[in-house]
């Protein structure tokens, strides 16, 4: 998904056959996938303290190397945006 940004915006991209970029709405970060990744990880920060930024560092790389697939799907997967996007790009995965 490509949210619009200014520097989301080239002439000459090669994209494979089996690759579909979609356009989400400007200022819709609620659709933005990656956004929602980063919600989750934030609600885990949120009550955390840490005594530099190294090991601020270290927990942000253990949280994001230590997610599963199961766990981003789970984050992702909103069963209208995946209906929307199947519908549109006429694939089913179920």
């Amino acid at each position: 998904m490509i949210d619009n940004a200014g520097f989301h915006f080239t002439k000459n991209i090669g994209v494979s056959q089996n690759i579909v970029l979609l356009r989400i709405p400007p200022y819709n970060p609620d659709l933005s996938l990656c956004n929602q990744v980063w919600e989750y990880i934030k609600n885990r920060f949120r009550n955390q303290r840490f005594k530099s930024m190294k090991s601020l560092k270290e927990w942000l790389s253990g949280m994001v190397c230590e997610m599963k697939s199961e766990t981003i799907t789970s984050i992702t997967g909103n069963h209208h945006f995946l209906k929307y996007f199947n519908d549109l790009i006429d694939i089913t995965y179920w």
